[in-house]
């Protein structure tokens, strides 16, 4: 995958493109399915679930970031911890919690990277949507 940095701004350098996937025809069945399954929306709960294992994920980051062997580390298997990894169509999810649109450049097999206090804006929201649904 090519990992290149796009800085797109909606109030700020909010968004980073990290790179397209595309299958080319190279890659096995697995990979199908995983490019898939990041085209499918998520219901409110799931999305919940989704961002607190990657918020948590970049708190975890942050954590390690506090020497340089964490840095290393965090280098090393590609965690920010400052950005909140996830594919275009669980971005114009999570913006949209937030009442915002996601520009015309997002895609949805595009990966981005939401900036951490955006996201854990969204996760809050959600939290308090899914609180409030009936059971």
């Amino acid at each position: 995958m090519t990992r290149y940095r796009l800085g797109t701004t909606i109030d700020g350098p909010l968004i980073r493109k990290v790179g397209t996937r595309g299958l080319n025809g190279r890659s096995s069945i697995i990979s199908a399915l995983s490019v898939a399954a990041d085209e499918v929306p998520f219901d409110e709960s799931e999305l919940l679930s989704f961002l607190h294992f990657r918020v948590d994920s970049a708190f975890r980051a942050q954590e390690r970031s506090r020497w340089f062997g964490g840095r290393f580390y965090n280098a090393l298997v590609g965690q920010s911890a400052n950005y909140v990894p996830l594919s275009g169509t669980h971005l114009r999810q999570a913006l949209s919690c937030l009442g915002l649109q996601a520009p015309e450049k997002v895609v949805v097999q595009g990966q981005y990277e939401l900036r951490l206090d955006y996201a854990l804006k969204a996760y809050e929201e959600l939290a308090l949507r899914v609180k409030a649904e009936p059971k």
